[in-house]
């Protein structure tokens, strides 16, 4: 049994649990062990010393009585910590044995139906709710059953007035025990999950931020780079283009700075017309022909998710292509938007495994009820988004962004 004193989930979360139950368990302790008080130890205790006038007999039956109350809130931590009735039943053995041992010790003086309603109290807590009350309906059934079975001597038998007064104790008694032990138990799995909420919050906002870290700056340090290179190449030949190339680069780490710091504070917000000017400016100054058709353009959610995947595009073209001509198309077809980007010059076809950008551009178009597909031919690299023109606000973004 010295298993039990701590079982399997270890001191470290048996008083974490009762930490976490705070007041909850307090009043179910102040419950639990008034009902017991009240209803079993008080009345046996004084029968007790008034028919034997005997203390220490009073005493033992009092300790005995109050360490089956231990017993029962030992087990309202362990229901709490979330063991299952599978590990806690062997708490019965020694409830039942200490029940036996009050039974036998005092049954001249006392009914054992006291002490038998101490295992239900016990029972109460560790069985689950769809049994909990046929658990103390058998065991009332067993307590009356000890009148006729194990009857008391004649002066000790109660009268008709003790026995109804001791059921209503029982009733109210059980009622008392289960509602204080239901109180603690949600305060537990209440701040439980509270604590689970917390933590995921945490990684969504982790999850936030590396994600518009990744599309945005990633795209925007591409940029600085190929322009800084570009500006390099034309310093000996074209020094005015060279110059313009320079401060485009300089204006851009600029924006990027300002750009973290609204990542940082969740405020960042892609605008649709801007990303696409960057992108056809951005891939015809690294020499691409770009064939555009744009035509009507979603709105909220839908807007922001685009402009987003159109950066994502364009700097995975410039990292993975040299591209000669590009394609972009948006279309609303009936109740949907289809955007294409298009290149060729792929470099390699390595480059198509879906890894961090394609799997962003994904997590975003699915985010809205949208679906995005991939595909290279040959040199030619293909990205296609659908999106439905009423696209729900995605649920890690405010609405009033």
């Amino acid at each position: 049994m010295g298993r039990f004193l701590w079982p399997v989930l270890g001191k470290a979360r048996y008083w974490r649990t009762i930490r976490i139950g705070g007041r909850a368990f307090l009043l179910a302790a102040a419950g639990i062990v008034g009902v017991v008080v009240g209803g079993v130890v008080t009345p046996g205790t004084g029968k007790i010393l008034v028919d034997t006038a005997d203390l220490q007999l009073s005493a033992w039956y009092a300790v005995l009585t109050l360490l089956q109350t231990l017993i029962c809130l030992h087990g309202l931590v362990f229901r709490a910590a979330g063991v299952p009735f599978r590990e806690t039943w062997p708490l019965t053995v020694p409830s039942t044995l200490i029940t036996i041992v009050v039974a036998t010790a005092f049954h001249d003086v006392l009914s054992p139906a006291g002490s038998i309603s101490m295992v239900g109290a016990l029972l109460l807590i560790l069985v689950r709710n769809e049994w909990v009350w046929a658990v103390c309906c058998g065991i009332g059934l067993i307590a009356l059953a000890t009148f006729w079975l194990w009857p008391m001597p004649e002066s000790s038998m109660p009268d008709d007035a003790s026995i109804a007064q001791g059921a209503v104790v029982g009733i109210v008694g059980a009622v008392a025990v289960r509602a204080t032990s239901w109180l603690a138990l949600r305060t537990v799995e209440l701040a439980a999950a509270n604590a689970e909420i917390a933590r995921l919050t945490v990684h969504q906002e982790r999850t936030r931020i590396s994600r518009e870290l990744h599309d945005r700056l990633g795209h925007n340090l591409v940029s600085i780079m190929l322009r800084t290179e570009l500006a390099e190449r034309l310093a000996e030949g074209d020094r005015r283009q060279s110059e313009r190339e320079s401060r485009a680069a300089h204006l851009l780490a600029r924006q990027t700075l300002q750009e973290m710091r609204s990542i940082a504070h969740g405020t960042l917000v892609a605008d649709l017309d801007a990303e696409l000017a960057a992108a056809i400016d951005l891939l015809e100054s690294r020499g691409a022909v770009c064939q555009i058709r744009i035509g009507e353009q979603p709105e909220g959610a839908a807007a922001e998710t685009l402009a987003w995947v159109v950066r994502e595009a364009v700097t995975n073209i410039l990292r993975h292509s040299q591209p000669v001509n590009c394609t972009l198309e948006l279309v609303r077809i009936e109740d949907r938007f289809e955007f294409l980007i298009g290149n060729d010059g792929l470099l390699s076809t390595e480059s198509v495994v879906p890894g961090h950008g394609l799997a962003g551009i994904a997590e975003r178009v699915e985010r809205i009820g949208g679906t995005y597909g991939a595909e290279s031919v040959g040199d030619r690299f293909l990205l296609r988004v659908t999106l439905p023109s009423n696209s729900p606000v995605p649920e890690d973004v405010p609405a009033d962004e």
